[in-house]
Formats: structure tokens, sequence, C-alpha cells
């Protein structure tokens, strides 16, 4: 058991079984492979004096000091934060902590293959071959690698998804095709939608979005692929089919559609609706799921009713809920921030992670009433708790950025003499892309057009965003900008979206 990645009974198996199954997994890990391996934990462990075999049960983990995203996060003080969170086991490590029969076993290898087979044995095991980013502290992206089996199980994962989506039961697999409108990027949608799909036997045109293949080719690819599924961010899929929409296109090909990487509102899965159908598309399934990079893979909603909760994979990983100001566990069903453990991981692996994500209505377990799966399920009412032990973080275009970036780029500008960013959303439509303005009150002289490409390099290089417009202001009138009526603060951020 503790040599398998996944259990093919992921969603069959009673709760007091996978209970079961949970702790004995978790157990082994942390035993096994976190402590000896991560410099990280087995640092925390030793100076809060946690004896890792008595973690026996995931209630055990409450002993365990919470990690946080400023733990993981490069900065100018230390680049190479990150690398504390990868398993690097070494000869002596493996000497000291490997179970005894596993390292029995691994002196007879050595004895009767040699020591060439076994160095590539744990090479292959532990070394990193894949690498994603996610927002770092002043604009530094921080690194989250996989290891070989890390991989597989982001892939595993993204095929769940897809038949969360009704692949396989309630949509056909054999013949379908699929877009994949996710931006090309080292991030989590891209890869795990590319990976599963690949897993899942599904033909796909991975398109790059709206910034890759662009909105009017993506259009004429589900046409005349006659694309059963669309997958991409929530704002850029509203977009990409109202655009359709407004053109007439013939979307009644399609199926289902998948999103995510921002909120997602039941008001913008109507209006999507209403697009699809307005399409010619019939008896199809809108489904929302939920990712974020340290955990490695996403979690989704499914079809038939697709507003059950994002239903967890009890044999990969473990959620609790927890009071975002105390830390202390919520009951079940309450309300609360999500924390996230892995329970077995070779790269980039993390316990007690607090996402910052705000759960409305809570976690439960008890059998999905739309799909009747028994898994554990999140509400799908998800927000951002605010800032998050030395980030604050907004969300734009999709893509999670540390408004700090924004301050190391501008602030230290020495053509800026003041600044401001303003986020709306294309044409005042709730449910339409982000837009990013950047005001500029340059210093006497500058250059405009040069000042302009170079802010745009450096802001698109340290937050991932790409902003809309530069403009330049006179300073007094940017000052004025800045002031707001009933804030004594000066305002550089300003975040005009409406709420949904």
């Amino acid at each position: 058991m503790a040599r398998e990645i996944w259990s093919r009974n992921w969603d069959r198996m009673s709760f007091d079984e996978q209970r079961e199954y949970r702790d004995r997994k978790l157990s082994y890990f942390i035993r096994t492979q976190l402590y000896p391996y991560s410099e990280f934990y087995r640092k925390l462990f030793d100076d809060n004096r946690i004896d890792p075999h008595r973690i026996r049960r995931v209630e055990d983990l409450r002993g365990l000091p919470f990690t946080y995203k400023a733990d993981i996060a490069p900065g100018p003080d230390d680049p190479d934060r990150f690398r504390r969170f990868i398993l690097q086991p070494d000869e002596e490590l493996m000497n000291r902590y490997m179970p005894r029969l596993k390292y029995a076993r691994r002196r007879l290898d050595r004895l009767f293959k040699g020591e060439e087979f076994v160095a590539e044995r744990t090479h292959r095991d532990y070394w990193p071959v894949h690498i994603q980013f996610t927002t770092g502290r002043t604009g530094i992206p921080t690194p989250i690698l996989y290891a070989r089996q890390d991989v597989l199980r982001m892939a595993e994962a993204g095929r769940r998804v897809l038949e969360l989506a009704g692949y396989g039961t309630l949509i056909d697999s054999m013949g379908s095709t699929v877009v994949n409108a996710m931006p090309f990027a080292p991030h989590l949608g891209f890869w795990m939608t590319s990976r599963a799909l690949d897993r899942a036997g599904i033909l796909s045109l991975d398109s790059g979005g709206g910034r890759g293949l662009g909105t009017q080719r993506i259009i004429y690819a589900v046409e005349t692929m006659g694309a059963s599924g669309i997958i991409g961010m929530p704002s850029y899929t509203y977009h990409l089919l109202r655009t359709a929409a407004a053109a007439g296109s013939d979307f009644s090909s399609v199926k289902a559609v998948i999103i995510s990487g921002e909120r997602i509102s039941e008001g913008m899965k109507e209006k999507m609706a209403g697009f699809l159908e307005a399409m010619g598309a019939r008896d199809f399934y809108i489904v929302g799921a939920l990712g974020f990079t340290e955990g490695r893979k996403a979690f989704s909603e499914c079809a038939p009713d697709c507003d059950t909760g994002y239903h967890i994979f009890p044999d990969m990983d473990y959620f609790e809920l927890v009071d975002p100001e105390t830390g202390d566990p919520v009951a079940e069903g309450e309300d609360g921030e999500l924390v996230y453990t892995c329970l077995e991981g070779q790269g980039t692996s993390v316990v007690r992670f607090r996402t910052g994500d705000f759960v409305r209505g809570g976690l439960v377990y008890e059998p999905c009433p739309s799909c009747g799966r028994r898994v554990p399920r999140l509400g799908s009412d998800i927000s951002r708790c605010g800032a998050v032990k030395g980030f604050s973080l907004i969300k734009l275009k999709g893509t999670l950025v540390d408004q700090g970036a924004f301050c190391t780029v501008l602030d230290g500008h020495p053509r800026v003499e003041e600044w401001q960013v303003q986020i709306t959303k294309s044409g005042g439509d709730p449910y339409e892309v982000d837009v990013l303005d950047v005001f500029v009150a340059p210093t006497e002289g500058s250059d405009r057009e040069e000042l302009r490409l170079e802010l745009e390099s450096l802001l698109e290089h340290a937050t991932e965003v790409k902003p809309n417009s530069i403009e330049f202001l006179p300073l007094d009138d940017l000052v004025e900008q800045l002031r707001a009526d009933d804030c004594m603060k000066e305002l550089h951020f300003v975040d005009k979206r409406p709420e949904l």
C-alpha cells in the first residue's frame, strides 16, 4: 500500500476506509520521506520537538505549525528558500532514515547490480523533471518542482477532473476533441490540462488561449473540429463564448466547459450557458475547478448538477478548514480557510499549507447528491482571505499576483515620480476579462515611449501579467488621483472590478 501512487477505488471507498487509507499513507510519508529528505520540515519537526513517528493520523498534524507562502517564496535575502521543500535524499540521510528492509534491498542491489544501477534508481525516483511557478515575494516567482511520480499524479488528477465533468460517463470520450484554451505558461492550469487530456486519451488542441492561437482561430477550431469540450480561465472563456456568440458561431458540438483559475460565480455560469444555447449547444455541463500550484493538482465540481462542491481525492491529499484568525479547526460544514497537506510526493512537498482561500459551505463528508461519489467535498464559493503572512495577493487575469511586485518595480524606478495601478473589467462587464491600467508621472525630460516599453517589460517579468496600458500624467494630476475622499492614505492600487 505504501508504494501505491493512488487508489483505483478513490471514489468508491467508504469514509471509514478512506480515513484508514489516508492515515496509513500520511504516517508512512512523514516517517520515511518528508522528515528524512525535506530540509524545511526536518528542521520544523526538530525545532518544535515533534517526533515524526508520533504522526499516526491526520489529527496528529494539528501540533505542527502551519506552512505559509512566505516560507516557500524566494526573496532577495534568500533566493533559494524554495529548495528546502524539495525532497533531496543523499547517502547519509538514506543510511540514517530509510526503513531497514528497504535499505537492505538497496545494499543487495548495490552488491549484485552495481553502484550505477542504485544511483540511477534514486535519480529516477527523486530528481525533478518538471517545473511550474507561482507568485513570489517582491515579484520573484516561486518554483514548484515535480519528480516523475508527481507528474503522474498531476495527470491522473486531471483525468479525474475530466471524468467528473462527464467524460466516459455522460459524454462519450471516443472520438471526442477538446480545446485547451489555458494560456501558454509554466503554470498548473495549462500543464495539468495538457497532461490530463493525454492520459485520458482525448484528442486535444493546446491553443495557448487568446495570446497564443488567438480568439478568432480558437473559435474556428471549435467549429471545424466539432470540439466536445473547452477548458480555460473563467474570464477568458467567457470572453471567447461571448465573442463567438456575437459572430453567430456554431458551438452545437460542445458538451463540457471546464473553467479554473479565478473565482467562479453562478451568474457567470448562467451567462456562459446563454451564449452556448444561442450557438446551438444542448445538454452541456459547465464545471468549475479549484487548483493551486503548491498542491500540484486541481479538484473539480461534477456533472450533471455542477454545483455540489469541489470533489477531493482522498488517496492523494488531505484538507482541513481553520478559522482564519485563530487557526483553530472548524466543524464539518462550517466556513473556514483551506489548509492543504499532500499524502505523498517527491518534489516540492508541503504539509499544513495555508492557501489563503476562504471556503463558504465548508468541507463535508457525505455522498455527492449529484454523482453519488463518496469523497470529501469543498463548498464552491471560495474567495481570498486577504493578506497571507507577508503577501498582499490579488487575482489578475487568472494569475495570483503579489502587489509588492508593482511596488518593487515602480517605486524603485529612477524615472518614475509617482504611480497608480487600476484594475477594471472590459466594457464594465463583471464577467469579462480583467483590464490592468498603470498611470505614471515620469521625471522631467524622460523619453516616454522608451519608458513605456521598459516598464511594460519589467512589470510583465515581475508579475507575469502584461499591463493593458501605461498612461503618463503630470505629477500634480496623478497626486490628486491618488487621494480618495474617504481615505487618508494614497491609493496606489484601485480595484474597480464590480462585485459578483
